[in-house]
């Protein structure tokens, strides 16, 4: 092979398209991962002899006479939180390549300081790496880094959230307009709601960082053509600091009794939990997003009524693998943009979703 016809090397998309399956079925044949009829797996094995594609695609990357090295730039975390989960999903797509002789390297910004972010786009970009991966915080500040990748003609592939308008080749998350909007119906369906508490994290002081600000407008969105006479108040609270939360959570109910209806467009409902368990009110509804461990516990307790979620780890998975993907074989994803299924959560459901996503 050589690089003169690299752009006849079958794809996984290709094998996809032939089988009539989604790429997410052949990822899984390959890689052993179950889920998948056995005649559908046979199908599967039938078209990669048949097309002759290789899930270790080295003999590409032989051609390219390329080594190949992706920076995943990502927010800081805790081990729990949700960049945690994510996390996992980079190092188990990264192994899923590693025949590519591709290395990736995390580089990790505290996403309450837009300098921060500046300083490791900057770092990435002295690196000069063969591409780039990272998700919205700072749109400013990633329009100029994304600025500066095309100046160098490095490509970049958006995970978890995406900002349209710049030049990335793939996309791999919730739609979070849309998950705003299930979360709305959730908290509201089939209710008379005169008002919601919405509760905030306070997070750079120049509020320049609003990762949910999306997920929050598909959330207003609902609420504005469905109850529109509905007051929705925000309560801004400071992530790590138990004591002061339970004070802030305190003051607004006392003060607004009649709030019944309660949402966090974040990742971390948990953090009310301690409010909401030491002060429990009939017909209190609670809506949250996202599977990490603290909100499924909330969920078992009866604290929060649903979760909208999505297999967090599987959509970092894909973004490495699928780039990957590109950047070797120079052929464009089938699908810029990859949504991720939503699911949702309640007390009832969420012990064997937990084990399903335990086992990925």
């Amino acid at each position: 092979m050589t690089p003169d016809n690299r752009d006849n090397i079958p794809t996984i998309h290709d094998v996809a398209r032939e089988a009539g399956v989604s790429r997410a079925t052949v990822d899984r044949v390959l890689y052993r991962r179950g889920g998948v009829s056995s005649a559908t797996a046979e199908k599967v094995r039938e078209v990669v002899e048949r097309l002759g594609y290789s899930a270790n695609p080295n003999a590409s990357r032989l051609a390219s006479h390329k080594k190949l090295t992706f920076a995943c730039l990502i927010p800081k975390f805790e081990e729990g939180e949700y960049w945690s989960v994510a996390y996992k999903g980079f190092i188990d797509g990264s192994r899923s390549i590693q025949t590519y002789d591709v290395h990736t390297e995390i580089f990790l910004y505290d996403p309450d300081d837009v300098e921060s972010f500046r300083r490791e786009s900057a770092r990435i970009l002295e690196a000069r790496p063969s591409g780039v991966i990272t998700n919205v915080v700072f749109a400013e500040a990633l329009k100029e880094f994304a600025a500066s990748l095309d100046a160098c003609g490095i490509p970049y592939a958006f995970v978890d959230q995406k900002l349209d308008g710049l030049n990335y080749k793939v996309y791999f998350g919730a739609d979070p307009w849309e998950a705003g909007r299930l979360g709305a119906y959730l908290l509201t369906h089939r209710m008379d709601v005169k008002d919601i508490a919405m509760v905030r994290i306070l997070r750079d002081s120049g509020r320049l960082a609003d990762p949910n600000k999306v997920r929050r407008k598909g959330f207003m969105d609902y609420i504005d053509k469905h109850y529109p006479e509905c007051r929705v108040h925000s309560v801004f609270i400071p992530p790590y600091n138990p004591q002061e939360i339970y004070r802030i959570l305190d003051d607004f109910f006392k003060e607004h009794p009649e709030v019944k209806h309660i949402t966090m467009a974040n990742s971390r409902i948990h953090l009310i939990s301690e409010y909401l368990r030491r002060n429990p009110v009939p017909d209190r509804h609670v809506v949250g997003f996202d599977d990490l461990d603290k909100n499924i516990e909330a969920l078992t307790e009866g604290l929060v009524e649903f979760l909208v979620t999505r297999q967090i780890s599987m959509q970092s998975y894909y973004t490495v693998s699928r780039f990957a993907e590109y950047v070797i074989s120079g052929k464009l994803p089938a699908e810029r943009d990859n949504y991720m299924h939503m699911d949702i959560l309640n007390r009832l459901n969420a012990h064997h979703y937990e084990i399903q996503r335990l086992n990925l």
